[in-house]
């Protein structure tokens, strides 16, 4: 792993695209087993402009924003020891009561027609990975997620439990989503906790749904106070949706403070645990 750091292009094969959920896709990517030396948790990123399909939006957006059209990361789903590296899509969808140009590169690649391409992609980078020294640290990991926040979480939970790394470390996934069908890697995940009972506690929330075995309901307070063991002893890594730019220029427009989301909420209620905030970490999306 000493070169896990060094961010480099990287050229793969999609060998499998999987509709995960109806607003998500996995794509599965084979690369030279060299290549795959990241840290579960990372991310990759990949630019638009080597699709040919499209060049014209690049060339259009470019002239009307008057810059150059950036590269877009993407949490890998996968954990080191598997054979293909792969992450883990949910199309961006066009708003315009805050969007002024619509999404083009996530809608394209959550696509069955994607299996079979070969494409770049920079690899690998991020911070949100868990500690070398994990045992020294911790009893307890606790991963709090909302939605598609739970790709790189799961990349963490599965290097953690199926190569048995940090044996006295015990894993608590509290997986917030709308409904049933929205929960990605549902099976997986399951199939995670009844191989790993003493280990790993699932914990699913529906917001939207009511549904036997689940309970239905947001995220609370009292949720997250119940399911940490010792604040002293635990790593809380959380992800999932934060204020975006477009939520804090209306606010500074209108002098209307904005309401917390996801991350905010969760950062508040890890401070009222008295959870150090080095002992916090956490991604966000928009």
């Amino acid at each position: 792993m000493s070169d896990s750091k060094k961010i480099r292009p990287i050229r793969g094969i999609v060998t499998k695209a999987i509709q995960e959920t109806p607003d998500t896709w996995t794509l599965h990517l084979e690369v030279k087993p060299s290549e795959r030396n990241y840290l579960a948790g990372q991310f990759l990123s990949i630019s638009p402009k080597q699709f040919p399909e499209l060049s014209e939006l690049v060339a259009y957006f470019e002239h009307k924003k008057g810059k150059k059209e950036l590269i877009r990361a993407y949490s890998m789903a996968s954990a080191p020891h598997e054979p293909t590296v792969s992450f883990t899509i949910r199309p961006e969808r066009f708003s315009p009561e805050h969007d002024d140009y619509a999404p083009f590169l996530s809608p394209f690649l959550a696509s069955p027609f994607m299996k079979g391409r070969e494409f770049e992609f920079l690899g690998y980078t991020g911070p949100y990975i868990l500690p070398a020294n994990l045992e020294e640290q911790a009893d307890q990991v606790v991963h709090l997620v909302a939605g598609s926040g739970a790709v790189p979480n799961f990349s963490l939970l599965k290097d953690q439990l199926i190569q048995n790394k940090n044996p006295s470390v015990h894993h608590t996934l509290i997986d917030i989503n709308r409904t049933y069908e929205d929960i990605i890697y549902r099976a997986e995940l399951e199939e995670l906790a009844q191989k790993y009972p003493k280990r790993f506690t699932l914990v699913h929330r529906l917001t939207r749904e009511e549904r036997p075995g689940f309970v239905n309901g947001r995220p609370t307070f009292d949720l997250l106070r119940e399911h940490v063991k010792d604040p002293s002893r635990v790593l809380v890594y959380a992800c999932g949706s934060a204020i975006t730019k477009w939520q804090k220029k209306h606010a500074k427009l209108t002098g209307e403070k904005p309401a917390p989301r996801f991350i905010e909420t969760v950062t508040d209620w890890t401070r009222q645990l008295g959870i150090d905030k080095k002992r916090f970490k956490h991604e966000s999306y928009g």
